[in-house]
């Protein structure tokens, strides 16, 4: 049976332990030390040919610099066991079933929600983290389109709210045309309608700026 040893070496998971372990030697905010140690999961799980995806909250927080604060993160992962074999070496442990991983002494909690992404895989953004290491995030159409949907199923005021300032400071990277053809797929007209409501507004107060 293939494992993760087939992959990647001894002295790998050693580094990658040693700089995880440097995180928490140094005094760093937390928006900080969770990305950083994203992208040392991520330098780990590509060696098997997997990239795990930063969705959900923390991609906002991603977006937004930081403004958007959230304690977890949420990956989307192919592989999900070599991933589960992966934390398990580097310290995290199930908190609850598959998919809730916590690691103490970091205080990090990572959830995989799913193996598949909601979204398009060519729209990925990878950011560089630091040297030699970087993570990927869920493309900025595909974000604000899984906040409107949040905003009109679950009537999420601040969802609606964190859609309306991914447009805003994302404007000029955002492609509408692609974003309101996946929002005509919604059985709701609800979701194309508010995707308008909210580029109309943020385009006027960019005017008025």
């Amino acid at each position: 049976m293939v494992g993760v040893g087939d992959f990647i070496s001894e002295a790998d998971v050693q580094l990658i332990k040693e700089k995880i372990a440097g995180v928490q030697e140094q005094p760093m905010e937390t928006f900080q030390r969770n990305i950083k140690v994203i992208s040392y999961l991520t330098y780990l799980l590509e060696k098997m040919g997997i990239r795990p995806i930063i969705v959900g909250g923390h991609a906002v927080e991603i977006y937004t610099l930081g403004h958007y604060t959230t304690v977890d993160v949420d990956l989307v992962v192919s592989g999900r066991e070599f991933a589960q074999e992966i934390l398990t070496l580097l310290g995290f442990k199930k908190s609850q079933g598959n998919r809730h991983w916590y690691h103490e002494d970091l205080g990090l909690p990572i959830e995989i929600p799913d193996d598949a992404l909601a979204g398009s895989l060519d729209r990925i953004m990878q950011v560089t983290v630091e040297e030699g290491y970087h993570v990927y995030v869920i493309g900025i159409e595909d974000l604000i389109l899984d906040r409107v949907r949040a905003a009109v199923y679950w009537k999420s005021s601040a969802d609606r709210e964190w859609a309306f300032l991914l447009i805003r400071s994302q404007m000029e990277e955002i492609d509408f045309n692609y974003l309101e053809k996946e929002a005509k797929k919604e059985p709701d007209p609800t979701i194309i309608e508010l995707i308008g409501k909210l580029k109309k507004s943020a385009e006027s107060i960019i005017i008025d700026e």
